[in-house]
């Protein structure tokens, strides 16, 4: 990926965490989410549609959006949604707009080079951090891939526990799950 287009719309900044999450320095990690969100070429980047001029749906805004949640290890589209909704600046970020929890999982899913290219710069930046404290000597830049593709990967695979939940309880099913379900269970698709 090349540097092309430097236009972002900022980083996101989360006002409360859980204390199972790591104490992180959030202004520094928005800072590093911001320069990798303005590293990757408009070009690379599909649109997952939503209202016109709605920045909340703007392919960097939810680039922005995922990559600061993951580095944080926040991993489901729907909690990462419920955050959206709990945080006032991101509230503003997304002009009161919350992207829906599918809308976020088409997004990891359609630009998934570009979310992987933009969370090995953060834990890149978070290594460094690491050095600067003296806990690590080195980044590996093995180390940075594996654990950017462990992220993605665990991402993925709370989503699907979500939709999983959704089918259990009798909730909106995605019709490429009852597609697959139909099939598993032996039965023919009709169109």
């Amino acid at each position: 990926m090349t540097v092309i287009d430097q236009t972002t719309n900022g980083p996101p900044c989360v006002g409360r965490h859980s204390q199972t999450e790591h104490n992180l320095d959030l202004h520094g990690l928005a800072h590093a989410v911001a320069v990798a969100v303005r590293q990757v070429d408009q070009r690379m980047l599909a649109p997952v549609g939503g209202p016109n001029n709605n920045v909340a749906f703007e392919p960097r805004t939810l680039l922005a959006i995922l990559t600061f949640c993951y580095a944080r290890q926040i991993y489901g589209s729907a909690e990462v949604a419920a955050r959206l909704r709990r945080d006032e600046h991101l509230r503003r970020l997304c002009a009161d707009d919350i992207p829906h929890p599918e809308t976020l999982r088409r997004f990891r899913i359609r630009n998934r080079l570009a979310l992987t290219f933009c969370l090995k710069a953060v834990l890149r930046f978070l290594a460094e951090e690491k050095i600067a404290q003296g806990l690590l000597t080195k980044v590996s830049e093995e180390h940075v891939a594996e654990e950017a593709s462990r992220r993605m990967i665990t991402a993925m695979f709370t989503d699907s526990l979500e939709l999983d939940k959704d089918l259990a309880f009798g909730g909106p099913a995605h019709p490429t799950i009852e597609l697959c379900l139909s099939v598993a269970k032996g039965a023919t698709a009709v169109h």
